[in-house]
């Protein structure tokens, strides 16, 4: 009979490592709470980690051990119980769900590699540093903390001809862009990371979208602003944007799209191969496909910024509440892109509860006077493009023969 079968389900056998117990480890029952792990001890001690204060990694003589750690590593809870992983996603609610995919990911690969050639033994020893393939992108994370902000802009640069080609064109209307830069600028001085060079390109297309490139260019389409309620819902757009830039998402999105050969890149700090592969990357896949981890930090990390540059962080809720009963139009929407908005406004919501209220002030201008001076632009373009027509049809040269000289001094009775 296998162990695990003596267990409820969501019970597991396992273990615990602490300075607290004596010999420093004890043999324990695990059992899957609604807020955390409980360990209860042969000596019946009970000892906890809540899911929030839970650091996964994956190892074992096996390769299949599981550890929870608390984030000092004072306290580490470990079960081999192949059901665990699973059983640990449905209690923790969503808490854990990144963090668990990471590890079985990280146990594949690992079986994997273990099969083939000597060349791929020299990542296996950076691993093994490291503590597993989880390990190495975790160090990864670390490592591009210290990767410098023009890593990312050259990804972004490299990689915006082609998201413009696949999205529209530019809306080159100096108004609509100061208006839209406004907002982005009372912004800036509050993120996490000071001195990104925020650029705002407004795209001529119906959906209702934003997405943000590594580096701080940020696009806004022409459907997001006529979908918008108020400018401080726009600004919420901008805030959560802007923090997937100053919080590396897309860095850690490369490193997980192209797996562990970006993660050791990264590691070891080979810059320019980053470079070439993120920008591919950027070319090929949907920008905003973030863990919903990371659309949680961007929204609390956007709340904080709104919260401090004194514009109502409310509006995010609203824009979240609001955005899907509306009439979306074209292939893409910001929110389908950025998906859960139940969840994140509850956590949007605890932010703001713990944050406490503050004064507030609006916007110069509302989004009806930029709706319109995008509505001038484009008949202006219109009207250009009309007469460039109209010019380009005057220019083509015509069917009949010029007239000879000599028959129009004829048809004037003269003669040579």
């Amino acid at each position: 009979m296998y162990d695990g079968d003596l267990f409820d389900d969501d019970e597991f056998p396992g273990g615990v490592f602490s300075d607290e117990i004596d010999g420093g480890r004890a043999g324990a029952h695990l059992r899957l709470g609604d807020r955390g792990i409980t360990a209860r001890i042969s000596e019946g001690r009970e000892l906890f980690i809540s899911y929030s204060d839970c650091d996964l990694e994956l190892g074992g003589d096996s390769g299949r051990m599981v550890f929870c750690r608390t984030i000092d590593r004072s306290l580490t809870f470990f079960c081999e119980d192949r059901r665990f992983p699973e059983a640990l996603k449905r209690a923790a609610v969503g808490e854990l769900f990144e963090q668990v995919d990471q590890i079985l990911t990280s146990g594949n690969r690992q079986r994997w590699v273990s099969r083939i050639g000597l060349w791929v033994m020299l990542v296996v020893a950076v691993v093994v540093m490291v503590g597993g393939y989880y390990g190495v992108v975790h160090g990864a994370r670390v490592a591009i903390e210290a990767v410098p902000m023009s890593v990312d802009e050259q990804i972004g640069e490299a990689a915006l001809p082609s998201v413009l080609s696949e999205f529209g064109q530019e809306i080159k209307s100096p108004k609509a862009l100061d208006a839209v830069q406004g907002i982005v600028d009372r912004l800036a001085p509050h993120a996490a990371i000071q001195g990104v060079s925020y650029r705002v390109l407004l795209v001529d297309s119906e959906v209702v979208n934003a997405l943000a490139l590594p580096g701080g260019t940020i696009l806004v389409f022409r459907g997001l602003i006529d979908e918008m309620d108020s400018t401080e819902q726009l600004s919420a757009v901008l805030a959560h944007e802007m923090s997937h830039v100053t919080l590396r998402h897309h860095l850690t999105q490369i490193a997980r799209s192209v797996g562990i050969v970006a993660a050791v890149n990264i590691f070891i700090g080979d810059v320019g191969g980053i470079v070439a592969i993120g920008s591919e990357v950027l070319k090929n896949a949907a920008l905003n496909n973030y863990s919903q981890v990371q659309e949680t930090e961007a929204d609390l990390e956007g709340a904080r910024m709104m919260n401090e540059a004194g514009i109502d962080p409310q509006a995010m809720i609203q824009m979240l509440g609001n955005l899907p009963d509306a009439h979306i139009p074209g292939a893409l929407s910001w929110l389908s892109t950025h998906p859960n908005s139940e969840e994140r406004i509850r956590s949007v919501r605890q932010f703001l509860d713990e944050a406490g209220p503050r004064d507030y002030s609006p916007f110069d201008f509302r989004l009806e006077v930029l709706r319109k001076i995008l509505d001038d632009a484009q008949a202006e373009a219109d009207l250009n493009a009309e007469q460039n027509d109209e010019k380009a049809a005057d220019d083509q040269p015509t069917d009949e023969p010029p007239t000879p000289v000599e028959d129009q001094q004829n048809e004037n009775g003269t003669s040579n």
